[in-house]
């Protein structure tokens, strides 16, 4: 049997060999040494599992082709007797002392069985990664209102008692976007207790891999887990309001990433969540951008061929397009 504060670490890998190096020495160096890495190689064509296998002990290795990343985890979280279980994605990586600031974290609230930090972005400019934003959590008796919002913490900042995890039934495998948010509020309405990091301990890398698309799947699952796990539990007198205006946040965050890509499909996302909840009034700002961004690049092409600005957003015709 592992001993009470043992700790295993879970990363699902796929073709990771990139970054993933970085992230096994950022919790090999911790300064509370896990006891387990359970490294789950969705089939991997590069040498991912090849390199995961070379660390010997404390890595472990299972080779299952044609999971998900949330199926990876429960899969690992079952071949384990560690007490908690922390998880990590195969190219972010920890503070040195993540870890143990967290299980003093949960020494000092031994009714808790999760405990959650902050984190900061790593974001790629000129093919270097820096240093950029950081987002907060808010304290343990706040939680209940920012899961009702959105997200707040991702898995990669939770340790949590692996017996909670398992009895939860771990992350749903029919997501694959916003599997956090869903199991964060089956833990809350289970009644689970969280303890909480304010430093930001998880370290999350942002290189851009169809970010727009992912941004738009996301958002779908995003309403439905808030049908199923939010709705229900408000409070009737306020429901309505609470439904537009978190899907209104929602719409707006996912069409702030659309314009990051150069996405036109962000325009009409922002428009129709400031018609959801029209009382936000930054949105307002950011769809005027969007509009003049629009207009700027129409100006711009109309410039470069010679057609006049007021026909340059008109559709060709037949003639136009060189067919006869």
């Amino acid at each position: 049997m592992r001993q009470p504060s043992s700790i295993a670490v879970i990363i699902p890998t796929y073709n990771s060999g990139e970054y993933f190096k970085e992230t096994l020495q950022s919790i090999l160096q911790q300064t509370l040494p896990p006891d387990e890495i359970l490294v789950n190689d969705d089939g991997s064509s590069d040498r991912t599992a090849e390199l995961a296998e070379s660390y010997g002990p404390p890595v472990r290795v299972f080779r299952r082709s044609g999971q998900r990343q949330s199926a990876s985890r429960n899969f690992a979280a079952t071949q384990t007797e560690c007490e908690w279980i922390a998880f990590l994605d195969h190219d972010d990586l920890w503070e040195a002392n993540k870890l143990e600031k967290q299980m003093n974290e949960l020494r000092r609230d031994p009714a808790a069985d999760l405990c959650y930090s902050a984190r900061i972005t790593l974001e790629q400019e000129g093919g270097v990664f820096r240093r950029k934003t950081v987002y907060s959590v808010p304290q343990p008796d706040r939680i209940e209102n920012s899961l009702y919002r959105n997200t707040t913490f991702l898995p990669g900042s939770v340790l949590i008692r692996r017996t909670t995890y398992l009895a939860a039934g771990g992350f749903n495998p029919s997501l694959k976007y916003v599997e956090d948010w869903d199991l964060w509020l089956r833990l809350l309405h289970k009644g689970v207790h969280f303890a909480a990091c304010p430093e930001p301990l998880l370290i999350t890398r942002y290189h851009g891999n169809n970010l727009s698309n992912n941004a738009l799947a996301a958002l779908g699952e995003q309403k439905d887990i808030f049908r199923r796990l939010v709705l229900p539990y408000l409070p009737a007198r306020s429901r309505w309001w609470r439904q537009r205006s978190v899907l209104s946040g929602q719409e707006a965050v996912a069409a702030l990433i659309l314009r990051e890509n150069n996405d036109p499909r962000d325009l009409p996302l922002m428009a129709r969540s400031i018609l959801r909840f029209p009382f936000a009034l930054r949105r307002y700002k950011f769809l005027a951008h969007m509009v003049l961004t629009r207009l700027g690049l129409r100006r711009s092409h109309a410039q470069l061929t010679g057609t006049p600005e007021s026909n340059s957003a008109q559709p060709r015709s037949s003639a136009g397009t060189g067919k006869h």
